[in-house]
């Protein structure tokens, strides 16, 4: 570490784009949790600490269910599906919509925000706005529907549309 970087501080863009964020958002909720310094200008474990207030995760890499598909589309928006369901994201409990694209190449988010777009349609999933911002939620009678598109047994014909 070179002596400089003991004194420079981090700014709130930074922040926004180690979290894959909009600077805009961590201003937002830095402010909700007793404001913003002066000088915006932050430590590094400001980055943890926003992390955690937004409600950032990282679904995708190693952890991610390893679901065989010969169909790229159809693979993304079954490993999703399980995702929510391995995350027990049903009934009152939420995630961040983002959290289901966050850590994809562009274009296989496009397939996700896609397919989740069009299961919020479907009413097979909730779009709750917060103040950690859009959430998502599974209704408890929607389940099935889910881990059906997730065990690939009973994908809607309106969703194979994404891929085909």
């Amino acid at each position: 570490m070179a002596t400089l970087d003991l004194f420079e501080k981090i700014r709130v863009s930074q922040i926004a784009s180690s979290l894959d964020l909009h600077p805009f958002e961590v201003a937002r909720l830095l402010g909700q949790a007793g404001g913003l310094p002066y000088t915006l200008a932050f430590d590094p474990d400001d980055i943890d600490r926003v992390c955690e207030l937004a409600g950032v995760e990282t679904w995708w890499g190693t952890n991610a269910p390893k679901i065989d598909d010969d169909v790229p589309g159809r693979r993304l928006v079954r490993t999703a599906a399980q995702m929510l369901i391995d995350r027990e994201v049903v009934g009152g409990n939420t995630t961040r919509a983002d959290n289901l694209f966050r850590g994809l190449e562009p274009a296989d988010q496009f397939v996700v925000r896609r397919a989740v777009n069009h299961l919020i349609r479907e009413e097979v999933l909730k779009s709750i706005p917060t103040s950690q911002g859009l959430h998502l939620q599974v209704d408890a009678d929607q389940v099935k529907v889910l881990q059906g598109i997730a065990d690939g047994t009973k994908i809607p014909s309106s969703l194979e549309e994404l891929w085909s």
